[in-house]
């Protein structure tokens, strides 16, 4: 993890409506800065500056986190493959990786363009690919299918409540990055390695841009 990560890391309790984050990013100055985190029994906690406001952050328990999936992967590894729970997961699971159905598939490229955010367009590609990759190869193995469907429903969850915010206020694409980093990719990738799970935080990374181009993530 990159120095700019490990200081970023889990402002995912964050949820701010557009109107919030509109007080707290001016015109004038755009530059997302997170500082003074600190890490005490696996809880990490800081501040965010939008503009000149600082914006202090919900604690974040990776530990926790970590428990409940790991919790779910043993009991979802006992159930027999007619049990209605298995059945749910395994529908939940299938309706994330599939398209859309409420919406017109576009493709990733189209989303991207949309919401004026092309400059991510090459290394979306090569995530998703990657992400694409490692749900194809282990979508039946019972472990990673509760670790796909807690990751891919925590992306949609925190992209909407903490990221969409940011880009329909106009943020740079700098700001739209480090939010991504804090709130999502950082921390679910020490919950799954908590949890037991082999997951590369570009891969996660990658299966924000694979909800894109499957329409389930939205950029404008």
């Amino acid at each position: 993890m990159s120095d700019n990560n490990k200081q970023l890391v889990l402002a995912s309790g964050l949820d701010l409506t557009p109107a919030d984050i509109a007080k707290y990013i001016s015109a004038s100055s755009r530059n997302l800065v997170v500082s003074g985190n600190n890490i005490e029994s696996n809880t990490v906690f800081g501040s965010m500056n939008f503009g000149g406001t600082v914006v202090q952050l919900p604690k974040f328990d990776i530990a926790l986190g970590a428990q409940t999936l790991g919790a779910l992967i043993e009991r979802h590894e006992k159930l027999k493959e007619d049990d209605p729970h298995y059945v749910f997961l395994l529908e939940e699971l299938q309706s994330r990786i599939k398209n859309e159905e409420s919406r017109p598939v576009v493709g990733l490229e189209a989303k991207l363009s949309s919401a004026n955010r092309l400059g991510y367009l090459h290394e979306a590609r090569i995530a998703n690919n990657k992400a694409a990759k490692m749900i194809a190869r282990f979508e039946n193995v019972r472990s990673y299918q509760v670790i796909f469907n807690y990751v891919l429903g925590t992306i949609l969850t925190r992209f909407n409540n903490n990221v969409l915010p940011l880009i329909r206020c106009g943020a740079s694409e700098v700001d739209v990055k480090l939010m991504l980093n804090a709130t999502i990719v950082d921390p679910l990738y020490q919950e799954v390695a908590l949890a037991g799970g082999m997951m590369s935080s570009d891969v996660i990374d990658g299966m924000i841009y694979f909800l894109t181009d499957k329409c389930h993530v939205v950029w404008n």
